[in-house]
């Protein structure tokens, strides 16, 4: 049984439920720990991200919740922080990451538009096409190998606790309609970037949020590619990245269904300030 998720979000961001909530809905989930991640404060990005000046309530909230269900279950503090090409890991989330349990470094910006916006790549399809077209002149392989650069800096920088959703590019890409993951250049690039994880020791999440959003199709990351995390035999966590007290534990029997089929019968749990290995 998968009995954690530490990847959660909350109405402190772009969640539907309070953090009082989705604790509640693990432990009726039966999960015995979980973290809350909140995005960022991240600069014009206000609607979606945790706003800097409630990031105070935000971590004393936490606190609380630690204190009220601390017979019940095991609670984390953290934040999703992106790492941006044009300046690393998040300069308004910096100030706070010793004072957090865990933090996920994820990609989401590929470029500025000529207001200043980021472009992000898990934005709606139009977005993704105009941002394809107008960045890298309409040829969608360029923007796959620069999401895969970006990631690997971020590998490369260290210290996050693990990397959220590693193959996010593909979420518009139904259908195929922009690159192939069957192409040779798309498995390179994939395997460059495991070579990498693996070499830093770093943990790849797997992340099921995708799937009760938008579709199987959005499961991350591809299974493909699983087998390759196998393979190399890197760390892997598997998290929900929910929204909403329904995805606390969505698609979590699938996936450790999944694993067990392709030989990979456990994952790594965060417990007391170290990363362990469970069995399932």
């Amino acid at each position: 049984m998968i009995s954690s998720n530490f990847h959660i979000h909350s109405t402190f961001c772009d969640g539907k439920n309070s953090l009082d909530e989705m604790a509640k809905a693990a432990i009726r989930s039966r999960l015995k720990a979980i973290a809350f991640t909140s995005h960022n404060p991240l600069e014009g990005e206000e609607h979606w991200t945790l706003s800097q000046d409630k990031v105070e309530t935000y971590l004393k909230e936490i606190q609380h919740l630690q204190k009220v269900y601390e017979k019940q279950i095991d609670i984390y503090s953290g934040l999703e922080v992106d790492y941006l090409f044009d300046s690393g890991f998040n300069p308004l989330a910096k100030p706070y990451l010793k004072r957090l349990d865990c933090w996920i470094g994820s990609v989401h910006a590929l470029a500025r538009w000529e207001n200043g916006k980021y472009w992000f790549v898990d934005e709606d399809e139009k977005n993704f096409h105009e941002g394809i077209q107008h960045f890298f002149s309409g040829e969608a392989r360029k923007a796959v190998q620069r999401y895969y650069e970006i990631q690997m800096e971020m590998v490369e920088a260290g210290g996050l606790s693990f990397i959220g959703h590693m193959d996010l590019i593909k979420k518009n890409n139904r259908n195929h309609q922009y690159f192939c993951e069957t192409d040779l250049w798309y498995r390179d690039l994939v395997e460059v970037f495991l070579k990498t994880v693996k070499r830093k020791d770093a943990i790849v999440e797997i992340n099921t949020g995708g799937v009760r959003r938008y579709g199987k199709e959005c499961f991350y990351p591809s299974v493909w590619i699983l087998e390759r995390i196998r393979d190399l035999e890197i760390r892997w966590t598997i998290n929900g990245d929910s929204h909403d007290t329904g995805g606390i534990a969505y698609y979590f029997e699938e996936t450790e269904a999944l694993l067990r089929n392709k030989g990979m019968n456990g994952y790594w749990s965060f417990e007391s300030g170290k990363w362990i290995q469970k069995k399932f």
